[in-house]
């Protein structure tokens, strides 16, 4: 086979062990009335190949991590949410669309799994060795497996199992993003000749832009989780959805929604919240993702709601209103969160994006909150420094973005752009 060439010959090796592996199970068995390759040919070729161990507890063997890399080696295909959209119409009128949307996944999933269990792999300065990392890698790996050992779905009920494997996936895979920021503060308390400025790890003036990785990761993360969420939903129809996907999404009810989960919380760990008004476009409403949406909206509300409890912490009478506008552009549709919650220093302004910073105390204590279920019961408001480039990579995953605009002594103004999916071709990351 023509492998790439920057490959190590040993894995050029196993790769091609691996490949003749597939071609002999795919082969006639010897003795049978096809078997015109001769008696005992296949069987020969499936005593020279080592067939792997069953175990799903990730690469355990030369072979398995082959596998992987081949799998990684492959691009995955291009997708729109427009795409999504018509082919999940289509489920109403075929229940053989569901058996071709399982079939698709069995081949696309292990690819994006692979490509992320690679990078992990790879991360430099001992970060790929951090437990927590490692049990992420880990993770990436058995999904991996659990699908390649999987039946290709062929029938309705082979379908319905696919599918609630996927679903138990999809479930394993929740900690993710709290398992990489403790797999940070690990390296931070394990080495002392690697040092963090900004986004960037430097290891004898090596640097490293973790930050970048993890633009890079969560984004390609989004995508495998949406092809999984509007695969299950398509087994629960809701009226007004096609998986997923909301026909008529009311930006101004989903942002509601996130105002009273957000303001709950400030109440429980502040005492007190400010009020919260939404005007502007309030009755328009687009084809979109609500979940999506609400997760941008609702960890934005909880920065701006605790920055203005915080600071009229004495006199939480002298709270101003927080105000959410929305308005309906050509291309977009723009929601603005808008506080004067006291606003963010420039230096802090540099190291908003990457993954480490955060305005309410020690990632390392929050993460211990988690970990230890959240000191109590209590909600985690903030400090886990994940929530606002996870709100932009959000935004970006569908054609938008996300802009912060503040003046320290004063407030911060958050610009959240949504593309219409009607006006453009965007991919699933």
């Amino acid at each position: 086979p023509d492998f790439p060439r920057n490959l190590a010959p040993g894995t050029r090796a196993t790769m091609a062990a691996l490949m003749l592996r597939n071609l002999a199970r795919s082969l006639p068995r010897a003795g049978s009335a096809a078997g015109v390759w001769g008696p005992g040919w296949a069987g020969q070729m499936k005593a020279t190949v080592p067939v792997r161990s069953m175990s799903i507890d990730g690469a355990e063997s030369d072979e398995d991590s082959a596998e992987i890399s081949f799998y990684a080696l492959r691009r995955p295909a291009s997708i729109t949410l427009k795409e999504m959209y018509h082919f999940g119409n289509s489920v109403n009128q075929s229940k053989r669309t569901l058996l071709l949307a399982a079939q698709f996944l069995h081949e696309e999933l292990p690819v994006r799994l692979a490509r992320r269990a690679q990078e992990l792999k790879k991360l430099p300065f001992g970060l790929s060795e951090q437990a927590s990392i490692k049990g992420v890698r880990k993770l990436y790996e058995r999904s991996f497996f659990r699908i390649r050992r999987f039946p290709k779905p062929q029938t309705a009920e082979v379908e319905e199992r696919f599918t609630a494997m996927l679903e138990d996936i999809k479930n394993e895979h929740n900690s993710v993003a709290a398992n990489i920021a403790r797999g940070l503060q690990e390296l931070a308390e394990s080495r002392s000749d690697i040092q963090r400025r900004g986004g960037k790890l430097f290891h004898e003036g090596m640097p490293f832009d973790f930050g970048q990785f993890l633009d890079r990761f969560y984004f390609a993360r989004i995508g495998v989780r949406l092809l999984i969420e509007q695969h299950i939903m398509l087994h629960h129809p809701q009226e007004g959805f096609v998986g997923i996907i909301q026909k008529e999404c009311y930006p101004a009810k989903v942002c509601q929604h996130a105002i009273e989960d957000a303001t709950r919380i400030c109440e429980q760990i502040c005492g007190h919240a400010p009020e919260v008004v939404v005007e502007g476009a309030v009755n328009i409403n687009i084809t979109f993702i609500p979940e999506h949406l609400y997760y941008i909206c609702f960890e934005l509300l909880k920065n701006s709601m605790r920055a203005v409890a915080e600071r009229h912490r004495e006199n939480p009478a002298d709270m101003e209103t927080v105000h959410v506008v929305i308005a309906d552009g050509t291309e977009d549709v723009a929601i603005k969160i808008s506080d004067k919650g006291g606003g963010i220093s420039r230096a802090g302004m540099e190291r908003l994006w990457t993954y480490t910073f955060t305005t309410a105390g020690k990632t390392a204590d929050k993460l211990e909150q988690i970990q230890h279920g959240g000191g109590g019961g209590a909600p985690i408001m903030a400090g886990f420094a994940h929530g606002l480039p996870l709100s932009r990579i959000h935004a970006r995953a569908f054609g938008g973005d996300l802009h912060v605009m503040s003046m320290q002594g004063y407030g911060t103004d958050i610009f959240i752009h949504i593309s219409k999916m009607g006006d453009a071709e965007v991919s699933v990351p």
